[in-house]
């Protein structure tokens, strides 16, 4: 009778401890943690998803969406060199990778890196023209055209500036050889900003 008692509350603190650990109590597969990663950051829970893509990259360095969600969940942390290292990294596996560019565009112009911005988030644009981010349907390719405009605007590129603008308010124009041409444009990109 002692036996059966020793059996059986091996067997109840095992199914305890099988419940606390995820189920089943098998580890979650690097994929399954990337899976676990996005759906916090759709929750917008930033930390908790730029930690399972972490996790998930020390399970295994090669999975270039990791590192393309470390990317974009450092980048609404504020954590731009961590965003960008991480980025960085992920476009060296999958050059092609659209949601990495684009990220790196919005990286670059938050550091005031403005070449770079519009060297990435022309290269999305001139691939997809309609892109938008797939974890993330309010991020899209009129994202990049006003991240675009920002950037020509802050290099003085007033021309290229306005071209990004009309691509998003064809109505707009503006004398922008003029001070006060420069002005409006300026007041665009700032209500554009407001509602894109």
């Amino acid at each position: 009778m002692r036996y059966v008692t020793c059996v059986c509350a091996s067997l109840l603190l095992f199914s305890f401890l099988s419940c606390n650990s995820g189920g089943d109590g098998s580890t979650p597969t690097a994929g399954e943690l990337i899976d676990q990663g996005w759906q916090s950051y759709s929750s917008r829970s930033y930390q908790a998803a730029l930690d399972k893509f972490n996790e998930a990259l020390g399970m295994d360095g090669s999975l270039v969406d990791g590192y393309n969600g470390a990317g974009w969940a450092s980048a609404k942390l504020n954590q731009l060199s961590t965003s960008l290292a991480k980025l960085t990294t992920g476009l060296s596996k999958d050059t092609s990778n659209l949601e990495i560019k684009a990220a790196l565009a919005i990286v670059y112009n938050a550091q005031r890196t403005y070449a770079q911005s519009i060297s990435f988030a022309n290269r999305v644009l001139a691939v997809r023209p309609n892109w938008s981010f797939s974890h993330d349907a309010t991020v899209s390719a009129a994202d990049l055209h006003l991240l675009l405009a920002e950037d020509y605007f802050a290099m003085a590129n007033y021309n290229a500036s306005l071209v990004e603008v009309k691509a998003l308010n064809p109505a707009f124009d503006a004398d922008v050889s003029a001070v006060h041409g420069q002005a409006a444009l300026a007041g665009e990109i700032e209500r554009l900003r407001s509602i894109v």
